[in-house]
């Protein structure tokens, strides 16, 4: 019986320490509608949010797109995990995601834009994700993927809550 407890305790082990866990957001509140704006007040206290929620998780790698808000969204983060970003361009979702994919075993951050999470999320997990409202800025996607290819994705919310 203790031969049984022990096989089944590695192989808990060895499953729990290959899966692969996305942390995907939305930037947080913009500034004003311009191209590359920034974050507004809101928005970098919505940063600190993420910040504070993310302390007890390790992170290996944080993916931003090349626009200022995600970055921004991100860097609190980044600071407190002494990280630097990992820049995509957001026109290129699947090729994001193809990247994404092909990592193992690690914890990674994505900041992504009201029309790009809900298909990175989908992309990553092959399930579908409402499409996230222009004045929605708390969904806090989780998609594990465990090394034998199984996906489970979970929906909570950080900071104030969105309208």
């Amino acid at each position: 019986m203790k031969k049984r407890f022990f096989f089944i305790a590695i192989i808990t082990l060895f499953c729990s320490c290959s899966s692969s866990y996305y942390y995907v957001v939305r930037h947080a509140e913009r500034l004003n509608n311009s191209n590359n704006t920034p974050l507004s007040g809101a928005g970098f206290k919505r940063a600190d949010d993420l910040r504070e929620k993310l302390l007890s998780k390790k992170i290996d790698l944080i993916y931003v797109s090349t626009y200022l808000r995600t970055q921004q969204t991100a860097q609190s983060t980044a600071t407190a995990k002494v990280l630097p970003f990992i820049i995509y361009a957001p026109d290129t979702t699947a090729g994001l995601v193809a990247r994404l994919k092909k990592i193992k075993g690690k914890n990674v951050l994505v900041i992504g834009h009201s029309n790009t999470v809900p298909d990175i999320v989908q992309g990553l997990s092959g399930k579908a994700v409402p499409a996230i409202p222009e004045d929605d800025f708390d969904n806090f996607y989780i998609v594990r993927i465990s090394n034998f290819g199984t996906t489970r994705v979970w929906l909570q919310t950080y900071g104030k809550p969105s309208p």
